[in-house]
């Protein structure tokens, strides 16, 4: 009977061991970053249709976040306003900045847009520090020129800040 007692005792105690190894090494690895989210997460940047985004957004330290988008509405659409919904982006500059086909980050809203045209727009959210996680809901305001109806169009960016 004290044989069997002792034999249960050992087999225990080594997957005790084993497992006091395991949490080890997962700790380790957590405390020297590989486990990290920044590293696991890729940068996600999602618009869905009928206005989609075209690519992932560039989120630089200068604080300026800029993010492509394809009008894919089937008629002309007048960008009207952009909101962050913790209120800790504002757009760029020292008036309302947009890109429209390449046209340079000098015109003001609203920015009239055809079908099937690129734009960009480029929120400023202060200083970020390289490395870090950003993450942010975005709500920007069109109009439908054939249609005259203001709609909202919501996203969200997410992604590490770079140098750029």
């Amino acid at each position: 009977m004290k044989n069997r007692g002792q034999a249960a005792m050992e087999f225990l105690m080594t997957y005790g061991w084993a497992i006091i190894v395991v949490l080890a090494a997962i700790g380790a690895l957590a405390y020297f970053g590989v486990l990290s989210p920044s590293t696991l997460l890729p940068a996600r940047t999602t618009f869905a249709a009928p206005i989609p985004n075209v690519d992932n957004a560039v989120i630089g330290v200068d604080g300026n976040v800029t993010i492509a988008f394809r009008n894919n509405v089937g008629s002309t659409i007048a960008v009207d306003d952009i909101t962050v919904a913790d209120g800790s982006c504002v757009l760029s500059g020292t008036g309302d900045r947009h890109n429209v086909n390449g046209a340079g980050w000098n015109a003001t809203f609203p920015a009239t847009v055809t079908n099937g045209q690129a734009f960009s727009l480029r929120l400023n959210c202060g200083a970020l520090t390289e490395g870090d996680r950003f993450k942010s809901d975005i709500t920007f305001l069109y109009t439908n020129q054939d249609s005259q109806l203001q709609r909202p169009h919501k996203g969200s960016v997410e992604g590490e800040v770079v140098q750029v």
